[in-house]
């Protein structure tokens, strides 16, 4: 149901002039609706009354405010509905109570991924296509955005490498000779041989990527700028992007190691940049790999974090109209396939910040 659907159903069950099965559907709407309430950031009292206000005033004008169990579920309901869609106050109630919505959307961006051939050559990975590098090995790569190494072979003397680029608001799985599967984020790319060589198994990283590592004799050596991950077989996810403060490995399955330390299952290992600490705390894993199931969650992070993550997805810009706004924090979740307004409408609602969107920049502004 749309939001003003809603709206003429609620007024019409506050006058007693629904019929039972538009009873039943604003009640049956309500409980589907409220599986999603666990994406939603934590509302302050503040805010969530002023929410209700607006949303009564629309449904009943300046009446009496005592409403029944079922009343008081689905205007809750509504109130969820408009969090989520970054909607704090509808239409003149946003205007009223002083909140300037964003305008313009941005939408996830749509760059091509690109592969480099140990030859030099760089094919757009638009279309199901068979791809021959040097020496004859085979490379196939599918419609579901699969680039499968399991057919090329052992033929190659030498090592040869090829690198895959991921772009902004883009995601790839690339399946090694080995049947290791790697799936990278946006803004990332990953160098490895074709097919392994060597007592190990050595790729090159720079971004995110999640790995599925098949158990080897050989050790599976993961490197980035700031660090290597030593594993067997194991499935962890990696983040080094060169704008970021600090690097992690996050363990799902099996062990990994990182220098002298070496993690379990549910850990998350920290590299500091700035000064070189290292830090290990157990975590909640779902936050660090959300990336793959298509969702943006955030817990406790700061503003400029989360507009750097935003950043990698819409290849957006970004600018402060106060530097103090870097720091402030957040918590929340979204889907990645949403306009960045449905993320930034959720923070304005919770937060004491507003968002102006001109073309494809961001401007962040206070209330």
């Amino acid at each position: 149901m749309s939001v003003n659907e809603i709206y003429d159903l609620l007024k019409k069950y506050r006058e007693n002039e629904c019929t039972p099965e538009e009873k039943e559907r604003i009640i049956r709407w309500y409980q589907q609706f409220e599986q999603e309430a666990e994406l939603l950031p934590e509302i302050p009292q503040r805010k969530l009354d002023q929410l209700w206000s607006s949303i009564e005033d629309r449904v009943n004008g300046k009446k009496e405010r005592r409403i029944g169990w079922i009343y008081r579920c689905v205007v809750a309901a509504v109130i969820l509905c408009l969090v989520a869609g970054g909607i704090a106050y509808y239409n003149q109630g946003a205007k009223k109570n002083g909140v300037e919505l964003v305008q313009q959307e941005i939408l996830p961006a749509k760059g091509v991924v690109v592969l480099q051939l140990s030859d030099g050559r760089q094919v757009p990975l638009t279309e199901a296509v068979t791809i021959r590098d040097r020496e004859g090995m085979i490379i196939k790569n599918d419609s579901t955005k699969v680039l499968d190494y399991t057919l090329a072979g052992d033929g190659a003397v030498q090592p040869v490498y090829n690198t895959i680029t991921v772009p902004a608001g883009g995601e790839y799985r690339v399946l090694l000779s080995d049947g290791s599967c790697i799936r990278l984020n946006s803004c990332s790319s990953l160098t490895y041989p074709v097919p392994f060589h060597g007592d190990v198994r050595e790729v090159k990283l720079k971004g995110e990527a999640f790995f599925d590592v098949v158990k080897g004799v050989k050790p599976f050596i993961v490197k980035t700028s700031s660090m290597d991950v030593r594993v067997l077989g194991t499935s962890f996810n990696v983040s080094d992007y060169e704008d970021d403060y600090q690097a992690q490995t996050t363990l799902l399955e099996g062990r990994v190691a990182v220098k002298e330390y070496e993690i379990a299952p549910g850990m998350m290992l920290a590299y500091s940049k700035r000064d070189g600490q290292v830090r290990t705390e157990e975590v909640d894993t779902d936050l660090y790999v959300s990336w793959m199931k298509g969702k943006f969650r955030f817990e406790d992070m700061r503003l400029e974090d989360i507009m750097t993550k935003l950043n990698r997805w819409y290849d957006c810009e970004v600018e402060y109209a106060d530097a103090s706004l870097r720091g402030l924090r957040f918590s929340g979740a979204a889907e990645k396939d949403r306009p960045v307004s449905y993320l930034l409408g959720m923070i304005e609602t919770v937060t004491d910040v507003k968002f102006k969107v001109s073309g494809k920049k961001i401007l962040v502004m206070n209330k």
